[in-house]
């Protein structure tokens, strides 16, 4: 496995004008621990003549890349593509134009629905992969032979597996499913401001009165826009934990933040924050304050109703040959209870349906009521 390493723009730019026009197996490495953003350490591709490394961190413009990768006219083919589609997003601002994830092809060909690489190398190429450099440090370099060699293989055999997929989900008739699923995970991964409802994302926020939710909403709401543009994973800002705290009793001085048991740094850089922004919402117009959180348990027919969804799911996947997590895991039945259960009629009527009452789900499932 012989492979290049490109570490300066020219070299970039001159292999991208080379790259052939066929699909394009791509991968990432990176760093997420402290950080809200992923820090790429490195991005490999293989267009099944070439097979390179790019070092981001010696590179001062990767467009020529982002181009390749924006371009409609361009399949590029990732596994497990969700982390992968929000780096990407958040380095070159855009998605790749088409995405094909090998992970979700295997799950449509039959296979379960988080099949990992190597096994998917395994059963495809029978060729068993040493994964032991999967929590390396990207960032740190040099890179060793080892980490070169890994990174590699990660898109080297990518390809030939894509290109075993391909056709079987052609002959089974289901490459339309398919590249919906991946079209919709990358809508799934476009930006949304969320700021504002990031409270509801706070565990056991639905214990809490309205002012309570008042104060939880600023002070989610105030974390997560510190967390992005400090670029700092959100407990690294304020611990969840403590934010639930604060709404609960509201503290009025840095005192009372300490008895709550706030961190001394969480207190010295953002207690004054904490107590103004309580402060706003407590003494806000009530009518402005948000709705309790309705918990979907607490539903009278809850346990019937997710209990008969998932009947008619497992029976459909069985009669399909597909994973039934692919068909609808709890969550994606819980979007549709929610849906049902808490919008309003205009709210089902304007807004985005839920998956299960939309392509390839509703043409399988038909009638949930029945």
């Amino acid at each position: 496995m012989q492979y290049q390493i490109i570490t300066d723009d020219l070299a970039l730019e001159e292999l991208c004008s080379s790259l052939t026009a066929g699909p394009l197996a791509i991968d990432t490495e990176f760093v997420r621990t402290r950080t809200y953003y992923p820090q790429l350490g490195l991005f490999q591709l293989f267009d099944g003549h070439q097979l390179v490394l790019v070092d981001p961190l010696a590179i001062q413009d990767l467009s020529p890349l982002w181009r390749q990768i924006h371009s409609q006219m361009r399949t590029t083919v990732l596994h497990a593509a969700s982390e992968d589609l929000e780096l990407i997003r958040h380095q070159s601002g855009a998605m790749p134009g088409k995405m094909h994830d090998t992970q979700l092809a295997l799950a449509f060909c039959g296979h379960g629905l988080s099949t990992g690489f190597n096994a998917m190398t395994q059963a495809l190429l029978q060729v068993e992969l040493e994964k032991d450099q999967a929590r390396t440090d990207w960032l740190a370099r040099p890179l060793t032979e080892r980490q070169l060699h890994y990174a590699a293989a990660d898109v080297f055999y990518l390809l030939p597996c894509y290109e075993k997929l391909l056709p079987e989900l052609i002959a089974r008739g289901r490459l339309a499913w398919f590249e919906e699923e991946c079209a919709a995970l990358v809508a799934r991964k476009q930006p949304r401001d969320a700021a504002e409802e990031a409270y509801r994302d706070i565990g056991n926020a639905w214990q809490l009165g309205r002012k309570e939710l008042a104060v939880l909403q600023r002070l989610a709401s105030w974390r997560e826009s510190e967390a992005k543009r400090r670029n700092l994973a959100l407990n690294f800002v304020v611990k969840e934990l403590h934010l639930f705290k604060c709404a609960l009793h509201k503290p009025t001085s840095l005192r009372e933040l300490d008895q709550l048991g706030l961190l001394q740094p969480e207190i010295r850089n953002h207690g004054r924050t904490l107590l103004r922004l309580i402060d706003e919402a407590v003494n806000s117009d009530p009518a402005s304050w948000p709705e309790r959180l309705q918990r979907l348990v607490d539903f009278p027919h809850y346990k019937s109703e997710l209990k008969r969804l998932r009947g008619k799911v497992e029976m459909v996947a069985n009669e399909h040959g597909l994973p039934v997590e692919l068909v609808a895991s709890k969550k994606t039945i819980h979007q549709y209870l929610s849906w049902l259960w808490k919008c309003r009629d205009e709210e089902r009527l304007e807004g985005d349906k839920p998956r299960l009452l939309t392509g390839w789900r509703q043409e399988i499932l038909g009638d949930l009521n029945r």
